[in-house]
């Protein structure tokens, strides 16, 4: 009887360090995110040619996160993470430190970033879903247009000097152009990226973004300049003319 008491009791335990392991994991990637190191800076040209590649450990065709697009681009994600939330039509936020295209037809390989950085997502431009808001109302429709380019929202700058890039990091937004190989940053210097608008016109990227507040404004400003939230805008990218506009801003219609 003694022996069976013992047993139960070190089964309780394993279950509960199991239990602890896991929620302890789950809070950690939700408080942190996906981070990225930020390479400090080098001397010499050969040592800055060294860190622009990645490791060769951190790329495994066979892990299954390579993805065809347009049925002739594979696009693999190094270092993928996911996570629920995401703005693409699976919902799903996928995380990583760079992304490579394979054009299936030539053989060519693009990398889109130099060196690691922060993606926060990626999804392609062109797709339609539905998302629910609760059990009475319809489900609601949201169409994004934008042919043949694959949007990714990433961090390539570390704003908040914590010599790490991840989510608490100012994103911008890149368009990739399988057919140029050309990845493209469509923000205007200055500003960050805040919400994507759906259901606008065909290939019209209309985003909501927010002026990166100055650095001499948060060292130098007042109390009152420091808590003073910056104003959002609405800016659209024209897919075809690779030209961006901001609207006016809404109080003057006032």
């Amino acid at each position: 009887m003694e022996k069976f008491r013992v047993g139960v009791f070190l089964f309780l335990l394993l279950v509960i360090a199991v239990l602890t392991f896991s929620l302890t994991k789950s809070w950690r990637l939700y408080d942190s995110g996906y981070e990225v190191n930020v390479e400090q800076p080098v001397d010499t040209e050969k040592e800055k040619e060294s860190i622009l590649e990645p490791e060769e450990s951190s790329i495994d065709l066979e892990d299954g996160n390579a993805k065809v697009y347009w049925k002739q681009f594979l696009v693999y994600p190094v270092g993928l993470v996911k996570e629920n939330g995401g703005i693409g039509p699976d919902g799903i936020l996928s995380h990583a430190r760079n992304l490579f295209s394979v054009n299936l037809k030539t053989g060519s390989v693009k990398k889109f970033f130099k060196r690691d950085i922060y993606v926060w997502d990626f999804f392609p431009g062109e797709f339609t879903k539905k998302t629910t808001q609760n059990a009475i109302d319809e489900p609601k429709e949201d169409v994004l247009s934008i042919e043949r380019r694959l949007i990714v929202i990433a961090a390539t700058k570390d704003s908040n000097k914590d010599s790490v890039l991840n989510h608490k990091d100012y994103k911008t937004v890149f368009l990739f152009d399988p057919d140029k190989e050309l990845v493209t940053d469509v923000l205007p210097e200055g500003y960050h990226f805040r919400k994507l608008i759906f259901n606008t016109q065909k290939n019209q990227l209309v985003l909501i973004v927010q002026r990166n507040p100055s650095l001499e404004t948060e060292i130098k400003g007042s109390s009152k300049e420091k808590t003073k939230k910056p104003s959002t805008e609405i800016y659209s990218y024209d897919i075809l003319l690779e030209k961006g506009i901001f609207s006016a801003p809404i109080e003057t219609a006032f």
